[in-house]
């Protein structure tokens, strides 16, 4: 599966909000996981859509964080 990169931009109160769930995150899936996949965390969850089986990047954390959804 193809990539696109987004260029997101989101206000302070956003920022500060994805980096306290990054750190609640880190907890579960044993490392810090990146604004990225927090971003995808919460767009799959809200589009109500697993990429788990055709993400083609494969992270540890993308990882660790769909099999600890299951």
């Amino acid at each position: 599966m193809s990539r696109a990169q987004l260029n997101v931009r989101v206000s302070d109160l956003l920022e500060q909000a994805i980096d306290k769930k990054r750190i609640e995150l880190s907890t579960s899936l044993g490392s810090i996981p990146s604004r990225s996949d927090v971003v995808r965390f919460a767009l799959e969850a809200y589009l109500n859509v697993d990429l788990s089986e055709s993400d083609a990047d494969a992270r540890k954390s993308s990882t660790k964080s769909r099999s600890s959804k299951q």
